[in-house]
């Protein structure tokens, strides 16, 4: 019986040295990655993500155009011509706010606006084609056409409000775009012309010089065509 219990006590040691394991302090696990043959597909980076990085972007664009309409439409129509161009920032993807100086002409005037600009995308974005209005504010000087004859000589400023609605094109950063709007400016000038008196001898006397203002508004149909850099 005890040689049995001794067999049994070496039995059991022996298969205990045989499944222990000795690791070095150096030694670690080894667990293989499983192979995945479906490829980790990148996004693209598209432009409108590398635009939104800057919020503000500087811009800049060149218009011209034709101002349409009269002053007595009984008798006949204006086509006159009108140029301005704009500098300013891109504030986010829709709004624009700049300032610009211009050219208009009108029958019997001309105006050289200095102006403020505001822009606003409807539809689309700085990024891509847009439907857009804007609002134009400012003040003009008026001189007379030299075609026609005027007596007024001394212009003071006139307020110039300008409205428009258009499409902008996007080709990469060149900008091109097609408005129609209106446009209002008011003339301000004056003319001085003596005034005369006789004394009891029938002699020509020059006294105190009359003034005569004047002040008109006008109201015209705009349309315009731009190009500009982003």
């Amino acid at each position: 019986m005890k040689r049995i219990v001794m067999f049994v006590i070496f039995l059991c040691v022996e298969v205990i040295s045989l499944n222990a394991q000795n690791f070095d302090s150096d030694s670690v696990y080894y667990s293989s990655i499983p192979k995945n043959n479906k490829q980790i597909r990148k996004k693209p980076i598209k432009d409108d993500d590398i635009e939104d990085s800057k919020k503000v972007s500087y811009f800049f664009n060149v218009q011209s155009g034709v101002l349409i309409g009269c002053k007595d439409c009984s008798f006949k129509h204006e086509v006159t011509v009108s140029a301005a161009t704009i500098h300013g920032v891109t504030i986010g993807k829709k709004l624009r706010l700049g300032a610009g100086v211009g050219f208009d002409s009108y029958q019997n005037w001309q105006t050289f606006p200095l102006f403020g600009s505001v822009s606003w995308d409807l539809f689309g974005n700085k990024n891509r084609n847009a439907l857009f209005i804007q609002f134009d504010y400012g003040s003009a000087k008026p001189k007379a056409n030299e075609l026609t004859y005027s007596p007024y000589k001394d212009f003071d400023t006139g307020r110039m409000v300008g409205t428009q609605i258009g499409y902008r094109i996007n080709y990469h950063d060149l900008k091109i775009s097609l408005a129609i709007g209106s446009k209002y400016q008011r003339i301000n000038a004056s003319y001085q012309y003596p005034s005369y008196r006789y004394d009891f001898r029938g002699t020509p006397i020059i006294g105190t010089p009359n003034t005569t203002t004047l002040r008109e508004s006008i109201n015209r149909f705009s349309l315009t065509m731009a190009i500009g850099w982003k």
